[in-house]
Formats: C-alpha cells, sequence, structure tokens
C-alpha cells in the first residue's frame, strides 16, 4: 500500500506554541463571558482546547497569569476597535476621545460582556490596573497634540462613569444613547475659553 508522504498524521504534526497559546486564551475569554473572571477554570480551558491541564500550565504558569493575558489580549482588541473608528474620523481635534467613547461605550465593550467581567477585576487587581493605565497613558501620549485638554479628559472620565453606571444598574438606563450621544457631540467643540493672570 503506497502512502502519500504529504499527508501528514495529526499526531505527527509540529507544534503550533502560539497557536496553542491562542487557542487557550480564546477559549478562557468565552468562559469568563459564560460565568465571570472568577469562574475561569483551568480544567475546563484545558478541555475546551483540547489539552491536558498540565498542557495549560506550559503556556500559563498560573491562572492570574493565564487571565493578564485575556486582559492583554482584550486591550489590544481595543486598540484595534479605536484605530479603525479614528481612521474614518477626518476631525483631528478630539479624535481619539471621540473613538475612546464610542469603542468603549458600545455593545462588543459595553455591559455584560467579557470585557466588562474583566474590567470589574481591573478595579480590584493593581498589576491588573497598571496594563490599563499603561496602555492608555501610551495612547495619549500618541495624540497629545489633539487630545490633551482638560474638557475632553472630562469627557472621557464621564464615558467611564456611563459605563461604570450601566454595569452596576438592573436595568438597561432609558437615556444611555442619548447621553453617549451628547458626550460624542462634545468632543468637537474645542474650548476657546483663554484664562489671563495678571
Amino acid at each position: 500500500m503506497n502512502i502519500d508522504k504529504n499527508v501528514q498524521n495529526p499526531y505527527q504534526r509540529k507544534k503550533d506554541p502560539e497557536r496553542v497559546k491562542k487557542r487557550i486564551i480564546e477559549n478562557a475569554m468565552h468562559l469568563a463571558s459564560e460565568k465571570g473572571v472568577t469562574g475561569v477554570s483551568i480544567q475546563t480551558v484545558a478541555t475546551r482546547s483540547g489539552i491536558t491541564k498540565g498542557g495549560v500550565f506550559h503556556h500559563f504558569a498560573s491562572k492570574q497569569i493565564l487571565i493578564e493575558a485575556m486582559l492583554e489580549a482584550l486591550i489590544q482588541q481595543l486598540d484595534d476597535q479605536i484605530s479603525e473608528v479614528m481612521a474614518q474620523d477626518t476631525i483631528q481635534y478630539g479624535r481619539f476621545t471621540r473613538a475612546y467613547i464610542e469603542v468603549t461605550l458600545s455593545s462588543a465593550f459595553g455591559v455584560d460582556t467579557l470585557w466588562s467581567a474583566l474590567s470589574m477585576t481591573l478595579m480590584t487587581d493593581k498589576s491588573f490596573s497598571n496594563k490599563w493605565d499603561l496602555w492608555l497613558t501610551q495612547r495619549l501620549l500618541q495624540h497629545v497634540e489633539t487630545d490633551h485638554s482638560i474638557e475632553l479628559k472630562i469627557l472621557r472620565y464621564a464615558a467611564d462613569g456611563l459605563w461604570f453606571i450601566e454595569s452596576l444598574a438592573p436595568k438597561k438606563q432609558d437615556d444611555y444613547m442619548e447621553v453617549k450621544k451628547e458626550l460624542l457631540t462634545r468632543t468637537y467643540q474645542q474650548d476657546e475659553r483663554k484664562v489671563h493672570f495678571e
């Protein structure tokens, strides 16, 4: 019997550690979106990823490290979406802030999402919040010419507050979209007030 040498036995395929790591993170994300971050079980992640529990620990030495990898992946997703929104915005002033508001208050990153579950972890774990602070600081440095004003900072804080209130509220607020729209509208209004000190 002739065996086609071009057909690989699945058990003889070269291991692709990056693909395995990505699969582990994706399955951990799905589990977190279903059960919350505290409900992420290494055994369940392993089963869903088609590997052993030891295989998960080979790539991520602890659950904490896996959660951090999930957070980094989500921040990258957020970063990519913000860049996409900015690319379609022709007005320079407030462009990053508009994209930040648009994306963080969207259905993909809003309430009842994995981002929501991980963001609650951000508030209680300093190692996680440091990653967020580092990302935001780096993005703001990139857009210091267009988004450095105190007015835009206040609008970003207001968006964070809106998201937080919506996360805690037992039901969706009736004016959620109206408030989001108002925040976006205000990002176009460059403050021309000048304070003179004598």
